[in-house]
């Protein structure tokens, strides 16, 4: 019988070979991953950003450390606790910018390593974002909230010295709270510039929607590009932001790009002569390809380099002779750094990126390019949390930190392999990968965790996940796909599920299930299923269809299309992109794509799970399923995590213990080899 990780965790001691080897949940406590390198111009230092997990606080750190090239000098640029955010080097390599906060103060530091100084330069009333070097070094540029007031509620008597509930709050604004934030105060982001010598920053915009947070300074260091949407624009318009040019001096703003379609990072050549950005024309489509397009400097005969590639483009750097950019692109499940020349020619440098978080395996990570052609990124694999890597294609590259292997040295940590399969449905080819449990034989039979990505348009590949691992750990095998909708496997692949969604996802799903049962080490009496947001979505289609799950866990879903769009936190998106109609347009549409009109048809033992403070998927959708499967008598339980939003596992270490805890608990109370070994 299977100890639920609950049980391991607070009640029970582990099976000795457990104990031995497997990954324990205390574990999750000494994990630590690299994530947003940044190499010196010169290329004699790198910053990267350390989270590590605190256990004393619940909490993830983000510390900053300094290592060379060569691996050597490795150390933190301070040792108090104070998060750390945005490392950002001089022009000169001598000085290291970056956000800190502590004791509810929030500034800019500049770290000079030559004398190992910390100096405060500028304190922040509202945090600030896209921390970016003048070319001279004089000046910093940041994005920073500034705030309006709100609308005046009625008027009410004088209330003395009485004490009275807080005031009515008033809104007009379609987007007035946003998942992981809460409630929105009003007002916002502008670009400041700061005067380093004389700690005093002055706001350069005034922007009606406010400003993005990735800009640039211009070559010669006398204007700021930046992205915004100038439109009178009450939230409910779809996103077209462009890109501006602010001269710094007279302030006078000039459109630089005017399509349909939003285009944002810019980045100006080297020599000034041209401009680089991100965008795409909208189609109004589930998903786009993010492009990489180049201009002149004034914005004329902008043309795209990556149209043919077929795969979206993120992070654009130009490299230092101007012949072409480095961006970061996904591609079969796997992060790739890319060089793109002006003629267009892609040509991958590395791949194996992998990001800082430790829940689930999706695609991410970050890179970094040094004036000299040195690059670092993280990377990653499916037995490891993100590692920083530097070098160059000439001389190889080298893995410079070990940041787990204290923890996860003497641990089993399951390999994950590769499968790919057709879907039952048409055909079309399907990847995945599986881990499996310790001490596994083929020769035997196990039970098997099919678990869903959310998105719907992301993407799962092979690296490190803690919740998997825990899984993997307690006897399972642990089965994740990209189904039809994930990206990195191109437009039309995607778009598979645009204004169909859910559907024939749900047949590359059980296709999966299906290869692995055919491998003849599956127990088919003992399949589950899980997964989180549009996995959660999934899971709920899936029970709706088949009875062939023994337990489900539905974690943080849409329920209810109809509720959803107008309940979520971005209203002006889901109907315009994901059904074309609005729901009073079409209900039809809305309600044949909601799980919840096949919940009279489950009959699976089914696990509500969402976070209590959630606006993305709101909870009342994970309530109403729950509340139909109590009347329809099905076995069911509501579990609440409390305050957190959205991304569950991300938000606390205990946070990410109990999600799997609760979903082992569930599976293993309705194991069918449970109740066996009970009778």
């Amino acid at each position: 019988m299977l100890r639920s990780l609950a049980c391991l965790l607070f009640l029970a001691p582990l099976p000795a070979w457990a104990q031995d080897s497997a990954l324990e949940p205390l574990d999750v406590f000494s994990l630590e991953a690299a994530s947003q390198p940044q190499f010196a111009p010169d290329g004699s230092k790198i910053a990267y950003l350390r989270a590590s997990n605190d256990i004393a606080t619940d909490s993830t750190r983000s510390a900053i450390w300094l290592i060379t090239p060569d691996g050597e000098h490795h150390q933190a640029i301070d040792d108090s606790g104070a998060a750390m955010a945005s490392p950002r080097w001089s022009p000169q390599s001598d000085r290291l910018a970056y956000i800190r906060s502590q004791d509810d103060v929030t500034s800019i530091n500049i770290y000079t390593p030559a004398s190992a100084s910390d100096e405060q330069v500028f304190e922040l009333t509202g945090g600030a974002g896209g921390l970016s070097w003048s070319p001279d070094g004089k000046f910093l540029a940041f994005a920073g909230f500034v705030p309006e007031p709100g609308l005046p509620p009625a008027a009410l008597p004088e209330r003395g010295e009485n004490e009275w509930s807080a005031p009515a709050r008033v809104e007009d604004r379609l987007v007035f709270r946003i998942d992981g934030i809460g409630m929105l105060p009003r007002g916002g982001q502008q670009l400041f510039i700061l005067d380093i010598a004389q700690g005093t920053a002055r706001q350069v915009t005034e922007e009606r929607n406010g400003s993005g947070s990735d800009f640039a300074w211009s070559a010669d260091g006398t204007a700021l590009l930046f992205s915004t949407d100038r439109r009178e624009n009450d939230g409910t318009l779809a996103p077209d932001n462009e890109i501006y040019r602010l001269d710094i001096e007279s302030g006078e703003i000039t459109a630089l790009t005017d399509r349909r379609g939003p285009d944002n990072a810019p980045r100006p050549s080297p020599d000034g002569e041209m401009i680089a950005y991100l965008g795409y024309n909208d189609r109004l489509m589930g998903y786009h390809n993010s492009e990489l397009y180049v201009a002149a400097a004034d914005g004329s005969e902008p043309r795209s380099l990556t149209a043919a590639l077929d795969r979206s483009v993120s992070s654009p750097v130009w490299a230092a002779d101007g012949s072409g950019l480095y961006v970061q692109m996904d591609d079969y499940g796997s992060t790739h750094v890319a060089f793109v020349s002006l003629d267009g020619a892609v040509e991958r440098r590395v791949s194996g990126l992998g990001g800082a978080a430790f829940g689930r395996p999706y695609t991410g990570g970050s890179f970094s390019i040094a004036d000299t052609g040195d690059m670092a990124y993280t990377a990653a694999s499916g037995t490891r949390p993100a590692e920083l890597v530097a070098g160059n294609a000439d001389s190889g590259f080298s893995t410079l930190t070990s940041l787990n292997e204290d923890v996860l040295g003497d641990r089993y940590v399951s390999q994950v392999e590769e499968i790919r399969f057709a879907s039952p449905h048409d055909g079309l080819e399907i990847q995945g990968w599986v881990l499996y449990p310790p001490g596994f034989d083929p020769e035997q039979t196990y039970p098997m965790i099919l678990e869903i990505h959310g998105g719907p348009f992301s993407a799962y590949g092979p690296v490190f996940s803690a919740e998997f691992q825990l899984m993997a750990a307690q006897g399972y095998v642990v089965l994740y796909t990209n189904p039809r909708g994930s990206t990195s496997y191109g437009y039309d692949f995607a778009n598979e599920i645009h204004h169909a969604y859910p559907g024939n996802d749900y047949h590359d799903l059980i296709g999966a299930v299906d290869h692995m049962v055919e491998r003849g080490f599956i127990d088919e009496d003992r399949l589950f299923v899980t997964g989180g947001s549009g996995g959660g979505t999934l899971t709920a289609w899936i029970i709706g269809q088949t009875d062939r799950f023994a337990a489900a866990a539905v974690v943080k879903p849409v329920i209810n299309w109809a509720s959803f769009v107008l309940y979520a936190d971005l209203p002006q998106f889901f109907s315009r992109y994901w059904f074309g109609v609005e729901p009073w347009e079409d209900p039809d549409a809305y309600w044949q794509r909601s799980p919840l009109s096949l919940v009279g048809e489950v009959d699976t033992p089914t696990l509500m799970m969402v976070g209590g403070a959630d606006v993305r998927t709101p909870a009342a959708e994970t309530e109403q399923y729950y509340s139909a499967l109590k009347l329809r008598g099905v076995p069911t339980e509501l579990v609440v995590i409390p305050d957190s939003y959205h991304s569950i596992s991300n938000s606390a270490p205990s946070r990410l213990l109990a999600k799997v805890a609760e979903i082992l608990r569930w599976f293993e109370r309705h194991d069918p080899a449970a109740a066996e070994e009970e009778e």
